[in-house]
């Protein structure tokens, strides 16, 4: 696969202070830069150009209202994600599991360098 640059540079805290609490408040990870480059690249259902980065729902990440880390997200035409949007299990069985589709996507970023 080829090289593109870098969109996302990650770095670890190995002792994050709110790991050391019992209820730590949770904060959503958000990137700009990420959502961008997310919508940039082809719908990973029809091929066609991007328009949305679609934030996974209904896989128990967070509650009603909220939306999924910008790290979740997956590229989606209009046509895709308003589907999507109108009915997510039978999107799902057309175009198979949003977490599949989403570890697919990641997998692609990290091996041509988008996240290093």
């Amino acid at each position: 696969m080829p090289q593109v640059k870098a969109v996302l540079t990650t770095s670890i805290d190995e002792e994050p202070p709110a790991s050391f609490m019992l209820k730590p408040k949770l904060q959503r990870w958000q990137n700009v830069k990420w959502l961008r480059w997310v919508k940039s690249q082809p719908c990973v259902c029809c091929k066609r150009p991007a328009d949305d980065p679609h934030h996974i729902i209904g896989h128990g990440q967070y509650g009603i209202g909220t939306k999924a880390h910008d790290l979740f997200t997956i590229p989606l035409c209009r046509e895709c994600h308003n589907e999507l949007h109108r009915d997510p299990k039978i999107w799902e069985q057309k175009h198979g599991s949003q977490i599949v589709l989403l570890f697919r996507f990641l997998d692609r970023s990290l091996g041509i360098g988008a996240i290093v």
